[in-house]
């Protein structure tokens, strides 16, 4: 299940639906978690992730000795600024990277306690985890020379990481407002920043079509799941996630 601040969306996976909820307030989110926990049972497999947060990446050399949070905070904070008030870092150690980088994210603390609480068996995997693991997926199942971009896009903003072969090369997101060429010349700036060839490298992309338009004038272009309906975009995402747990 995803959660982005206003919306919660999940899906069971069994029936091929995903389900979608507007939370008003948030004291609201424990009750609504519940109610899902009706749906699925106490026990069911859960994995979660809010959507559109902050993260950032650094090889484990850099890191300094002690616990990871308050390693990677002055990084984090470099990048990003100051965490928002009622946030806190969430890391995560990518084993299946060249060099298993650390990432930081942040993380809503109203968000993982109701979660917490309600399905205390539940495994977080940020949304930028499971677009890593996508594109390294992608990278070993079709290997490419260039860059491979994945990214979701959508009114809310976008998600973007990059890879070539096993080797991360960037993490990024985009605010709400966005339009389709905001997505392309943040991806096209980054390789060029990195003296990557653009023209060699390709995007995978997941969200709303309306906002990769144009994005073929520098990038072999694919999409991930071949859905349209409005709710049903959120599918391959959520397949990423429990593709990571």
């Amino acid at each position: 299940m995803v959660w982005d601040g206003a919306w919660l969306t999940w899906t069971t996976f069994k029936d091929g639906d995903v389900g979608r909820r507007e939370i008003t307030r948030p004291d609201m989110v424990p009750e609504v978690l519940r109610a899902l926990r009706n749906q699925v049972g106490a026990g069911a497999q859960v994995v979660h992730g809010e959507w559109g947060k902050p993260a950032t990446a650094m090889p484990q050399a850099l890191l300094s000795f002690g616990s990871e949070e308050a390693s990677l905070a002055p990084w984090f904070g470099l990048h990003h600024g100051p965490l928002d008030k009622g946030h806190t870092l969430y890391s995560a150690t990518l084993e299946e990277w060249k060099d298993a980088p650390q990432i930081a994210v942040a993380a809503s603390t109203l968000w993982q306690d109701a979660v917490n609480l309600v399905f205390p068996q539940a495994r977080h995997i940020p949304l930028v985890q499971a677009l890593m693991h996508d594109v390294v997926t992608w990278n070993r199942s079709a290997p490419h020379e260039g860059w491979s971009f994945r990214v979701d896009v959508r009114e809310q903003g976008a998600v973007l990481v990059a890879a070539r072969g096993e080797d991360l090369q960037w993490i990024h997101h985009l605010a709400a407002g966005l339009e389709p060429d905001d997505v392309l010349y943040a991806m096209v700036n980054a390789a060029h920043r990195s003296g990557a060839d653009v023209h060699q490298a390709r995007v995978r992309w997941s969200g709303i079509q309306a906002l990769t338009q144009g994005w073929d004038r520098f990038l072999q272009v694919e999409r991930a799941g071949d859905l349209e309906i409005q709710s049903q975009t959120w599918r391959p995402l959520l397949e990423s996630m429990m593709a990571c747990a």
